[in-house]
């Protein structure tokens, strides 16, 4: 019997012992799978009458929370994130399933003038020519990180770019160019897909790209340990993961 096959007799054992009294389920989610999970929720809480109680944040901040001793049942976060909480021996191993993965979007105001994205020489004109621009802070985001360390050193402009950002501290960063705060935003797909007010300009050149993929696990901590591995089954079922690609996730 192999470690999955033994994470999964264990939460069978446990359902058995424990009878089927409905359980307040902790999920600590990055803000990424939050448009599926808001359209999972209630289905998941109906046919079970298990509830969920989710936290979104971006992945650096729900990795200290961790850190800090911060209890949960599951973790949704990317995979090098998820990597490294695993290797602190916060979850179980053989319970991780990947979810669904993303790129890096861009996003202007409705009606705004797109930006030439088709190559690198292209986005460096966009973002020189912009007077404002978003992405997260790359201390609490992974699309964030990606963008400050990789691609404007890549471009070359980082200082530039720098000089007139405003970092988004989490949630749906678009909202700041719908609103007129900021001219253009740097987000995952599934996060400006749903804000109102905004186009999409498109992706990042293949060249720039990072494509993320967001895992879930169970943590050691967790208190509703079949549930937590049915939760986590449900969210890889073709149910779950029509849901996912209707979000602009791929498969993982």
């Amino acid at each position: 019997m192999n470690t999955l096959q033994r994470f999964a007799s264990l939460m069978v054992l446990t359902a058995a012992c424990t009878g089927a009294v409905a359980k307040d389920l902790v999920v600590l989610c990055a803000g990424a799978v939050k448009p599926v999970l808001s359209v999972l929720e209630p289905t998941w809480s109906a046919r079970t009458g298990n509830r969920l109680q989710i936290t979104y944040a971006p992945a650096g901040e729900l990795i200290a929370r961790l850190a800090a001793g911060e209890r949960a049942d599951i973790v949704i976060l990317p995979s090098e994130s998820l990597t490294l909480v695993e290797g602190k021996g916060s979850t179980v191993p053989a319970s991780r399933r990947g979810l669904g993965a993303v790129g890096i979007g861009v996003a202007v105001k409705q009606g705004a003038k797109l930006p030439d994205l088709s190559s690198e020489a292209g986005l460096k004109r966009a973002l020189l020519d912009a007077k404002s621009i978003t992405y997260m802070d790359p201390t609490r985001g992974t699309s964030g990180k990606h963008f400050d360390e990789v691609v404007l050193p890549k471009l070359g402009i980082r200082d530039e770019v720098r000089a007139k950002t405003v970092l988004g501290q989490g949630g749906m960063i678009g909202e700041k160019v719908a609103s007129g705060e900021v001219e253009i935003a740097f987000q995952q797909m599934t996060e400006l897909l749903p804000v109102q007010g905004v186009q999409i300009a498109g992706v990042l050149p293949a060249s720039l790209q990072k494509t993320t993929v967001y895992s879930g696990a169970v943590t050691k901590a967790a208190t509703s340990l079949p549930e937590a591995g049915e939760l986590l089954a449900f969210l890889v079922s073709s149910e779950a993961q029509a849901v996912f690609a209707a979000k602009g996730f791929s498969a993982p």
